[in-house]
């Protein structure tokens, strides 16, 4: 039989791979079953709001997070905290409450420690998931900001996703000035990594930009 941890990591490829639906079962499984650690189930309810985002199901994932923040019972560990924090921007976003989701990543902030596992990480997903919101409504000057601050932090080593939404954003501000080609390689290389990390649903998102940009190239 397998254990609670290796339920916990199987749910998760699912979630990279986009099973959205699949993965919500399993995560739903490990929060009901009596015999999961605090740590387990509390990871559990983070996977459980990302797959309900992957499924757009964003109110009920709203009201997931804000259950689990209001109810003392729940007992949210310090160190996932941020990362709840995180979803929440990321609903924002999504829903085009761009300034709301910038709100949210800044609380994520204040919640992080240098003590807490992936430290360095979660700055770089961070300060890329704010560049690119600056990105899109056009203030470039706040985006190149949080680009310069998120390469400081994003590397292969310390995560090749990381990195490779880092060599994403900076591909989409080569595309706006035109830089098609040096764009274009950039993607390339942040698609392959996604396929390394076995984040198949991100290489699927770059696929189609990659696609995009190549269009535009033969448009001239």
């Amino acid at each position: 039989m397998k254990s609670h941890m290796s339920k916990l990591d199987d749910a998760n490829r699912l979630l990279d791979a986009g099973q959205f639906s699949k993965a919500r079962e399993l995560f739903s499984a490990l929060i009901v079953d009596v015999e999961s650690a605090p740590l387990i189930k509390g990871r559990a309810r983070l996977g459980e709001v990302r797959a309900l985002i992957g499924l757009g199901n964003f109110e009920e994932a709203i009201d997931l997070i804000e259950r689990i923040f209001e109810d003392k019972k729940q007992q949210v560990q310090p160190n996932l905290r941020p990362y709840f924090f995180h979803e929440r921007a990321r609903i924002a976003d999504f829903q085009g409450n761009r300034h709301d989701a910038i709100a949210y990543y800044r609380e994520e902030l204040l919640h992080l420690s240098s003590s807490m596992p992936h430290y360095f990480r979660r700055l770089a997903e961070n300060y890329i998931r704010q560049g690119t919101i600056f990105l899109e409504i056009g203030e470039r000057e706040n985006c190149e900001i949080y680009l310069r601050l998120a390469r400081d932090y994003a590397d292969r080593v310390t995560s090749e996703k990381a990195y490779a939404d880092m060599l994403t954003l900076k591909a989409r501000c080569l595309e706006e000035d035109g830089e098609l080609s040096k764009a274009l390689n950039l993607l390339c290389e942040a698609r392959d990594l996604y396929i390394t990390d076995g984040l198949f649903y991100e290489s699927a998102t770059a696929d189609k930009r990659i696609a995009d940009v190549r269009c535009r190239m033969e448009r001239g």
